[in-house]
């Protein structure tokens, strides 16, 4: 079965590795991701929040679809444009993944 992490998994690494307190170190998540949360849902067309060694957040906007069909009653309908997150790791992350 796959390994999964959630926030509190990260936290702990965090707290152990910085030597602070789990509470602490839940106070700086909490503000590192309510920051991130803030600028991915900033009202603009195109976002790149850069993070270095680690990768890149592209936020764009998807274009409205008029030929679409349900597939199941055969119906065209209209996909409105949405904005779409895409995450693409860094170098190094490739290089530790793929080796």
């Amino acid at each position: 079965m796959d390994k999964k992490y959630t926030k509190k998994d990260i936290i702990k690494r965090a707290s152990y590795k910085l030597h602070i307190s789990h509470n602490d170190c839940k106070i700086i998540a909490d503000c590192f991701f309510e920051i991130l949360e803030q600028m991915i849902t900033e009202n603009k067309d195109s976002i790149n929040i850069e993070v270095r060694n680690f990768g890149v957040f592209n936020v764009f906007k998807t274009k409205e679809r008029h030929n679409a069909r349900n597939p199941k009653t055969k119906e065209k309908i209209i996909i409105p444009e949405r904005k779409k997150v895409v995450f693409k790791p860094s170098k190094r992350i490739k290089l530790k993944l793929y080796n």
